[in-house]
């Protein structure tokens, strides 16, 4: 998020088009916890105002509490989607994402400009099946799964019995 340009909000078209699917939503940049720190551009350009400065204890100190927590929704989410800009670094999602594998929860990564753009690293841990094109084909996929039309890979996830979900 640090070096990507603000442009299409991925997150909210997620959650428009899954509203009526009664999805709880944990989105990094609303966080919903109680003493969550704040994360906007503004943090984002104090934060490296503050590296400038050589105050890293400061942005350590803000960004632990920040990364804490965005983990934190990693551990309670049942599946992650992602948007992925190949060439942008995006710290805290390739994070997420890992901690995310380890867990065998089932995970989503749309990459701009289509699979074809798949980091190399990432294509060695999911098969391509998990990555799409765009956003709007996860979305598809998630509605085909909630129709049951589709069903996730209980080999490769850990799935819980349809009687606990």
């Amino acid at each position: 998020m640090q070096y990507a340009q603000a442009h299409f909000n991925w997150r909210e078209y997620v959650e428009q088009q899954l509203a009526e699917r009664h999805i709880t939503f944990f989105n990094p940049l609303k966080k919903p916890f109680l003493t969550a720190v704040n994360e906007t551009a503004s943090t984002r350009n104090f934060l490296m105002e503050k590296l400038r400065k050589k105050e890293g204890q400061y942005v350590y100190n803000h960004m632990k509490q920040i990364r804490v927590h965005d983990l934190n929704l990693v551990d309670r989410s049942d599946f992650i989607i992602a948007h992925l800009i190949p060439n942008v670094a995006s710290w805290g999602s390739a994070e997420e994402i890992v901690c995310a594998n380890r867990m065998k929860k089932p995970i989503f990564i749309s990459i701009s400009g289509g699979c074809r753009n798949v980091p190399l690293w990432l294509a060695g841990m999911l098969p391509p099946n998990y990555f799409y094109d765009d956003v709007h084909k996860i979305v598809d996929m998630i509605k085909e799964i909630d129709d049951n039309k589709k069903e996730l890979d209980s080999d490769r996830w850990r799935l819980l019995d349809k009687k606990y979900r």
